[in-house]
């Protein structure tokens, strides 16, 4: 649901962490197809901005939102008193539209490397990000570490830059040198990386199967099920994936 090894009921856990009020103003930066974004409105009555370059994402976002937060359509056991609103932007990152210091949240999962590829992504995207909130203001941050060294076959199959630098200790050190105060962390569980995983191989296969005489279709399918194997192999005890939670300084 998210594009990322994230179950809903964590997605929640990590909702109700941020303890925001109906109201409160919330960036999604590198937002996707909006399902996390929309899942804050819904259960907080905040007013949620996502962006994201991908013009298709943002299209199916917007028609999302049309359908879940008009009048009459809400759960009633998911939502919040107060009906927030969701609006979505097809833009890159950084984008200098965006008013400094005007968000009382930010989040960012999976999607660091839209604040630049390679070494740093996920210094950039916290530097960028604690730049958009009010002081005292929250950040959501998911991102890749290592669960263990790497192996060098593994390095090689997925080639540089890895976008992974670190430990999940590390993820949230990287945080703390930079003045922000930790209030969660967590890591998504080998059930949740398996959905995710094979939840895209299903779907390759699928399409692929219904393209038979489609060189594009064949190429992917095959790369889908070497990534497949490295993921069994290697993948699954070797990539984590975490969610940190920080509080920005109050005093700017």
């Amino acid at each position: 649901m998210f594009n990322a090894p994230l179950s809903v009921a964590r997605a929640d856990r990590l909702v109700d962490v941020l303890e925001l009020e109906p109201g409160a103003r919330v960036l999604d930066a590198g937002c996707g197809s909006g399902r996390f974004l929309l899942r804050l409105v819904e259960r907080t009555g905040a007013d949620g901005l996502g962006v994201d370059v991908d013009a298709a994402a943002i299209a199916s976002a917007r028609e999302e939102a049309a359908r879940r937060l008009a009048p009459g359509s809400r759960d009633p056991a998911a939502s919040s008193p107060t009906a927030g609103t969701c609006a979505f932007r097809d833009t890159g990152l950084p984008d200098d539209t965006l008013e400094r210091g005007s968000f009382d949240a930010a989040v960012c999962i999976g999607s660091t490397h839209a604040f630049g590829l390679g070494d740093g992504a996920y210094e950039r995207a916290l530097d960028a990000l604690s730049a958009l909130v009010r002081p005292g203001g929250l950040l959501l941050v998911g991102d890749g570490y290592w669960k263990r060294p790497p192996d060098a076959e593994y390095l090689a199959f997925l080639g540089e830059p890895t976008g992974i630098d670190r430990d999940h200790a590390g993820n949230v050190g990287v945080g703390v040198a930079r003045g922000l105060v930790p209030l969660h962390a967590c890591v998504s569980d080998d059930d949740e990386w398996d959905e995710f995983e094979w939840g895209h191989r299903r779907r390759i296969e699928r399409e692929a199967a219904a393209h038979p005489d489609d060189p594009a279709w064949s190429e992917r399918l095959a790369k889908s099920r070497a990534w497949r194997d490295a993921y069994l192999r290697w993948g699954r005890t070797t990539m984590g994936f975490g969610f940190y939670v920080f509080r920005t300084p109050r005093d700017g």
